[in-house]
């Protein structure tokens, strides 16, 4: 039978929840709660005001969600990052998970606002910081990296206009990088979201990716998913173990490494072009996040 899962997510149409919600569609009953500032208390308040058997209350009158019919358990509770509130699920009878995503930057905020340490399972998106959780006192805690979704990270059959592209928010060292390699190729750099970032990305022979503090990003699997090369900076938290330089992406350890490369691989289009396709294939065969959701699934919920 499938499990019942109550997803409690941000509101973003761009987020990972968003990707979250779209796989357990496909693996679960699933009942997704969208947290804005004004739901969660509705939220809070109801949790705290009614008991386990009237959760299908709670759903269908407070929220509108027209579960039908009422439902007889929830197995799961998921909340995923960037939702960083408390919300005590104590009162209701269902094992209780957090997904926790920009470790990088918010773990006290995870620890401090969002209580982490209440959660019977925390998942964490970058592998050197499961340690952290651990010492903050979460008592089951896994590494479950980011993903991709081949249904919205695909390739276009579309003109290629640029030799690179960077597909983020520019701050100062994206900022200096990306001008520089202006100075020498045709460079897309800007925000897109969703089938328009795919197209950019089928649009250029190299996605680059310059990441924060280290963090194993999402865009990481997007690039590779819509079958282009990945040109990303050396990092930790797990990349090597996912896929192997020069096999699924290239890996460059500094500006000078990074000018090199780009002008290998555009001079050596058929070996570009084979660490794509193995790239591409490699992340949809093991790292979508139908593979995530079955990972929580299988630690979680009895199937």
């Amino acid at each position: 039978m499938f499990p019942w899962v109550l997803l409690v997510r941000d509101d973003s149409f761009m987020s990972t929840s968003m990707y979250m919600e779209r796989a357990l569609q496909r693996e679960c009953n699933l009942i997704s709660i969208r947290l804005s500032d004004e739901t969660y208390h509705i939220l809070r308040w109801a949790i705290n005001k009614f008991r386990r058997k009237t959760l299908d209350f709670l759903l269908n009158k407070i929220f509108q969600l027209e579960v039908r019919p009422p439902l007889p358990h929830v197995d799961l509770i998921l909340v995923v990052d960037p939702v960083r509130r408390k919300l005590d699920f104590s009162r209701l009878d269902a094992t209780t998970a957090y997904y926790a995503i920009d470790t990088h930057t918010a773990f006290q905020e995870h620890v401090r606002f969002a209580n982490v340490r209440d959660y019977d399972y925390v998942f964490v998106a970058q592998k050197d910081h499961v340690s952290k959780y651990i010492e903050a006192g979460c008592n089951k805690v896994y590494w479950l990296p980011l993903a991709c979704d081949p249904e919205i990270h695909r390739r276009h059959h579309l003109p290629v206009e640029y030799d690179l592209c960077f597909v983020g928010k520019i701050w100062r060292n994206r900022d200096r990088i990306t001008k520089e390699l202006k100075k020498n190729f045709k460079v897309f750099v800007g925000r897109a979201y969703l089938h328009d970032m795919a197209r950019i990305y089928s649009q250029s022979k190299m996605v680059l990716n310059i990441s924060y503090k280290g963090d194993l990003n999402m865009r990481i699997f997007e690039a590779m998913s819509c079958g282009r090369l990945l040109l990303t900076n050396r990092i930790q938290n797990g990349l090597e173990e996912l896929f192997r330089n020069e096999k699924h992406l290239v890996i460059y350890e500094n500006m000078e490494d990074l000018f090199e490369k780009v002008r290998y691989y555009l001079k050596e289009e058929r070996e570009r072009e084979k660490i794509a396709l193995s790239g591409q294939k490699e992340v949809r065969a093991k790292h979508t996040y139908r593979h995530r959701v079955r990972r929580i699934l299988d630690l979680t919920v009895k199937r």
